[in-house]
């Protein structure tokens, strides 16, 4: 069962738009522990894309202030306003369905992290059972107001389908009156990453896996379920395409430029995914404008690819402290350097900088907003 945990969630609350005034007092989110591919498990087969109602491929330069102040201004912004649409019902255990434009606009959020992150933003949605699958684990979420990756056949509005969908996808869960993690926020969660059972930030890891090349989301409102309970199920566990070029891993926050919305604020990790590699030995310096960070690197996950169970790509993460989540009255550089890695045809060490932005205000990098 749930415990409430609203500094948690709070943050990413106030960042997908809602205001103090439409919150739950006793709102909150949870996310389950990330999915685990391990060894002879089969994942899906890649199928034709675009989809009949695939979501939009987004490019951005992440290099590009201008560029990314837009992103977030145009196409993140517009993302939350889409209704989720969903016609099922818990007192049934209808899963129903969600809205073509709902599934469109997650998808398209994992796309625009993705684009961010400096991979293809070119994720489609599953056409199979598999967002059927992730649409009767959502119910399953909803009416027992917990979460499980293998959901017992006790549980109500239990199904076979359901729980396919559960061991292969993200899942999250979300409570209070006007308040839904599902969807695109749901996306937000994922990419935060917040909670004890997630230190190796596996749902980030999962969204940011560079071969991805489509997925499928399950969702349930939480005004129409008439609980006040929201969920989603991000179907992860492929299918894989080509891997893009990324030698020197992908960090999330991001190299580049990055709205401060999308910082980690509720779970404060930063990471850096590096296929093959170890961590074992590394070590991550960082500075915030100049001034070194103290760092606290995250016990680790599931870095046992290829050839062992896997969350992605192995990973580092850590939490900085003195690293700011709130608005920048300026640009906010951070100079990272993760040091000590280990493994054949890999980096021994990485270094980047984020920098981090009001994606509102009016100075961008090549002048004045017009």
């Amino acid at each position: 069962m749930r415990s409430s945990n609203l500094g948690v969630g709070l943050a990413l609350m106030l960042a997908s738009g809602m205001t103090l005034a439409q919150i739950s007092p006793d709102a909150g989110i949870e996310l389950g522990p990330p999915p685990v591919f391990v060894p002879g498990k089969t994942q899906r087969s890649p199928q034709p894309w675009p989809q009949p109602e695939a979501a939009s491929v987004i490019n951005v330069n992440p290099n590009n202030r201008y560029q990314v102040s837009l992103l977030y201004r145009n196409q993140y912004v517009a993302q939350g306003s889409v209704v989720n649409g969903w016609a099922g019902s818990i007192a049934s255990c209808n899963a129903g369905s969600t809205a073509q434009a709902f599934r469109d606009a997650t998808i398209n959020r994992v796309n625009l992290y993705r684009a961010l992150a400096g991979l293809p933003g070119n994720i489609s949605e599953l056409s199979g059972g598999e967002q059927a699958d992730d649409q009767a684990a959502a119910l399953m979420f909803a009416a027992n107001q917990q979460l499980s990756h293998s959901p017992p056949n006790t549980w109500t509005c239990y199904t076979s389908a359901g729980a396919t969908g559960a061991g292969s996808s993200n899942i999250a869960l979300g409570w209070g009156v006007g308040f839904n993690n599902d969807g695109p926020a749901a996306i937000d969660g994922y990419m935060d990453d917040s909670g004890s059972n997630n230190a190796g930030v596996g749902h980030r890891r999962w969204i940011l896996y560079p071969p991805q090349t489509q997925m499928a989301d399950g969702d349930v409102d939480s005004s129409a379920s008439t609980s006040y309970y929201s969920a989603d199920a991000l179907w992860v566990f492929g299918p894989t395409g080509s891997r893009p070029s990324t030698p020197n891993g992908i960090a999330w926050p991001p190299r580049g430029y990055v709205p401060w919305e999308l910082l980690p604020a509720g779970s404060m990790r930063w990471s850096l995914s590096l296929q093959n590699a170890d961590f074992t030995n590394a070590t991550v310096s960082m500075a915030r404008n100049g001034v070194a960070l103290s760092v606290s690197i995250e016990p680790f996950a599931y870095n046992g690819q290829p050839s062992g169970s896997y969350i992605g790509d192995n990973t580092i993460a850590w939490i900085p402290s003195g690293a700011t989540y709130t608005q920048p009255t300026q640009d906010v550089v951070y100079a990272i350097t993760v040091s000590g890695i280990a493994g054949t045809g890999v980096p021994a060490s990485v270094s980047y900088t984020v920098k981090v932005i009001d994606p509102y205000d009016a100075i961008f990098a090549n002048g004045y907003e017009p």
